[in-house]
């Protein structure tokens, strides 16, 4: 399979999962979770799903608990959007690049602050 292929398809998984969060399902929380990527296999079988949370509404380890319990419907939608040979195992992982941004800026105002108070 070619590595463009790969790269579409999981884009299309990606846009869609994220869309099925937002629109077909009653859970409030359900709201608060962020798909940030999809990285899929060779042979198109499994999708990576990376996911953020707004920390103060929804902790990660409990959309991680949302999302396991809700991965069998969020699939079934998913094959109504999509039409694949194969249907992919979706896992759902922490999208942990996000606290490294958030670290980040948090010492670029530190910074910028000390900068201030300086002068």
């Amino acid at each position: 399979m070619s590595a463009e292929r790969v790269r579409r398809v999981a884009v299309l998984v990606r846009q869609n999962v994220a869309s099925i969060l937002l629109q077909d399902f009653t859970r409030s929380e359900m709201q608060w979770i962020t798909i940030t990527d999809c990285v899929m296999t060779k042979d198109l079988k499994k999708a990576d799903l990376y996911f953020s949370t707004i920390e103060q509404n929804l902790p990660h380890n409990e959309a991680a608990l949302i999302l396991k319990e809700e991965k069998w419907k969020i699939r079934k939608l998913l094959s109504k959007r999509i039409v694949l040979k194969y249907m992919p195992d979706l896992i759902f992982k922490w999208d942990e690049s996000v606290l490294i941004d958030e670290k980040i800026r948090q010492l670029h105002n530190q910074e910028n602050q000390s900068l201030d108070s300086e002068d």
